[in-house]
């Protein structure tokens, strides 16, 4: 594979004194604290990217170190390396290089500190660090916002509540863009109950510009703020506080462009709110806590309804999902992980996720709500803590495999008779590629009432921005009778990608 070298690496190695022979280590892991991390998080084919590698070293070193960064391509094939000579400074060396990929895939980094072995280390053993390192298609921005920072999780593009600066620093160096975080409309109490009485326009209009003020506020770093618990019934006050606060986050946003805002929303979507949001927010985050609150509090048997119910009708209608005709606003489902993990079953996790990216494929992430932890009646013990561990790896692996990943699926719809001019029959199979990257090869068995009828293939399904880049047909000719028949496309090799749907059927009366 061509490759392009414009990927900028930064080499930082903390030195710590100490006895006896020096040794130098390297991590990857995990990602948010770990020493080797990529800024952007998701590049995209043709985008420079850098690697910082912050190696720790116990002793005193009297050389400069060597740092050998190897890329390494989803077949396994070394695509660029280079071997760099790092400067040393006070308490670390620093070095950079320069790539860039030319087509997307899951890349891996691997990184060596003093590869030829200059320099006599105590341990020899953990000098090697090795990370994922996705490179998406063009067109596909994605983001995964967490309330609160998960140090475990790999895939995270959005924490909105840092509100520690030196967090802040350490996530934004990482390609995360760290949200100071602030309580929003519904939540707002802090008004004169009196004047809402008397004169409750006035007050709207004195919430609009406390809100203005509060978005636009000079803070030790603008990356932006996440805002809470934006709703409230339709006909409460605290939805018209709400519709105050948004109105004040659509002039703070025209005021300041650069400025990221993501919106937790916590209930059903009315249309002013929908509107405001899609002119103010770059995240709109609708809660949908399916395990605990939905099901604690309104008594929801069917979570799947009122996953639903959070989209419809505003969402869709209103063109919400990814920015659109002059919006820069992504909407992404939320799901919390954290308030009773013990109400959470790993594969019903899946399922869930699952449920979603059928809903509404274009939808580009998704968000984890993980506070709560320790209250809603729960005693935490070693297994209640393992599990929890195990929900939140399940979120971050979840993001991974049904977005970033090639995602292989056979839409509704997707299954269709076809004649031609001649009087001859065709079954076509539409394959959608709805993740980040490329897939391999994709094979589709066709059957006509039960019994094989032909396989197709295809090289790769592309991972493009919509439906008229990111499908292949497959088409197998079929002999048919008179009467009616029935139609099924089965997904039966693809590789490495996630499946989502692996069957479609169709059935038709044939003349």
């Amino acid at each position: 594979m061509r490759t392009h070298q414009a990927f900028t690496i930064v080499m930082l190695l903390v030195v710590l004194c100490g006895a006896g022979a020096p040794d130098l280590s390297v991590t990857a892991e995990p990602y948010l604290t770990g020493g080797v991390f990529a800024k952007p998080l998701l590049p995209h084919e043709g985008q420079d990217v850098t690697l910082t590698v912050r190696a720790s070293v116990v002793g005193q070193i009297k050389t400069n170190p060597d740092a050998r960064v190897t890329i390494v391509g989803a077949t396994g094939k070394t695509v660029a390396q280079q071997t760099i000579r790092l400067t040393r400074r006070e308490r670390s060396a620093e070095g950079t290089w320069t790539w860039k990929a030319s087509t997307n895939g899951l890349y891996k980094a691997r990184v060596e500190i003093d590869p030829s072995g200059r320099i006599r280390e105590s341990d020899e053993t953990n000098n090697v660090a090795e990370l994922a390192l996705p490179v998406v298609v063009q067109g596909r921005t994605m983001h995964f916002a967490w309330y609160r920072e998960v140090p475990t999780a790999r895939w995270t593009t959005c924490v909105t509540s840092a509100n520690d600066a030196k967090q802040r620093a350490r996530l934004a160096e990482r390609g995360v863009v760290p949200l100071n975080w602030a309580y929003g409309g519904a939540s707002w109490r802090h008004y004169d109950k009196d004047k809402a009485q008397r004169d409750p326009e006035g007050l709207l209009e004195d919430i609009e510009n406390l809100f203005f003020e509060k978005y636009t506020a000079k803070s030790d770093a603008c990356f932006g703020m996440g805002v809470d618990e934006i709703g409230g019934y339709p006909g409460t006050f605290a939805e018209r506080i709400s519709e105050a606060s948004m109105k004040g986050l659509v002039r703070a946003k025209r005021k300041m462009p650069d400025r990221f805002f993501a919106v937790w929303h916590g209930g059903g979507v009315t249309l002013p709110l929908a509107q405001q949001c899609r002119k103010g927010a770059d995240l709109f985050l609708l809660e949908t806590y399916v395990w605990r609150a939905i099901p604690d509090a309104l008594g929801a048997e069917d979570i799947y309804r009122v996953i639903f119910d959070r989209l419809e009708p505003f969402i869709r209608s209103h063109d919400m999902f990814q920015p659109a005709y002059g919006n820069w606003c992504y909407t992404l489902i939320a799901l919390d992980t954290s308030e009773r993990p013990d109400y959470i079953d790993l594969g019903e996790q899946e399922q869930v996720v699952r449920y979603i990216r059928r809903l509404c494929p274009e939808m580009r992430g998704i968000a984890w709500y993980n506070g709560g932890y320790g209250g809603y009646g729960v005693t935490k013990t070693p297994e209640f803590e393992r599990h929890h561990q195990a929900v939140l790896a399940g979120a971050d692996r979840l993001c991974l495999d049904y977005y970033v990943k090639p995602c292989l699926t056979l839409m509704p719809q997707s299954l269709w008779l076809g004649r031609s001019l001649d009087g001859s029959w065709t079954l076509t199979a539409a394959v959608s590629n709805i993740g980040g990257m490329d897939s391999g090869p994709v094979s589709v068995a066709f059957y006509v009432d039960g019994h094989a009828a032909g396989k197709r293939s295809a090289s790769k399904v592309p991972a493009g921005p919509s439906r008229n880049a990111n499908r292949v047909l497959l088409a197998q000719p079929v002999q048919l009778s008179p009467g009616p028949h029935a139609f099924e496309a089965r997904i039966v090799a693809a590789g490495t990608a996630t499946v989502l749907d692996p069957i479609a059927r169709c059935s038709r009366m044939v003349r």
